[in-house]
């Protein structure tokens, strides 16, 4: 029997993946496995892999197949210190690590998060230049947003021609 924790992060990971399905009309699922098929000392992997397979494994939702940049890591935990986005967090470097252990060059990555009775977040590299009323510049070369900061109109479009290839 699966960890509440588990259940907790594999609906996270479904609702995340549903969310996208929505706005862009086109199917994303989630990973049935970890995404650390593909990370850290398992990167090489890839080197064997089809792109497809590469896809498959990488993160924790499978885009539609010409999604061929896009990589994002779930995250649904119980709390966050936020105090700590004007230091360093060990918890957001470690998912910053690991978003970027399985990317490929030229990914998308970025980090949807939610944290009980607090809300939903994204992290995102700050090079992709999305357009946010209010974040936090964090360390690493990444800001940090709320969920309803980051969805509109000119963020979405830009992810999908971003993950598509469009404008590299």
């Amino acid at each position: 029997m699966p960890s509440p924790q588990k259940v907790k992060g594999k609906s996270f990971e479904n609702a995340k993946a549903k969310f996208l399905t929505e706005i862009y009309g086109e199917k994303f699922i989630r990973v049935p496995t970890s995404g650390a098929f593909l990370g850290g000392q398992n990167y090489d992997r890839r080197h064997t892999m089809s792109q497809g397979q590469v896809m498959a494994f990488k993160g924790d939702i499978i885009p539609p197949d010409d999604w061929i940049y896009f990589n994002c890591e779930c995250k649904f935990y119980k709390d966050f210190k936020f105090h700590l986005l004007f230091n360093k967090s060990k918890v957001l470097d470690g998912w910053i690590d690991e978003t970027l252990s399985t990317a490929n060059e030229n990914d998308l990555n970025i980090i949807f998060m939610k944290f009980n009775n607090i809300g939903e977040y994204v992290a995102y590299q700050r090079s992709e230049k999305f357009k946010v009323k209010n974040f936090i510049s964090y360390s690493k070369g990444w800001n940090f947003t709320s969920h309803e900061c980051f969805w509109n109109d000119y963020n979405i479009s830009k992810i999908r021609d971003r993950s598509k290839g469009i404008n590299l």
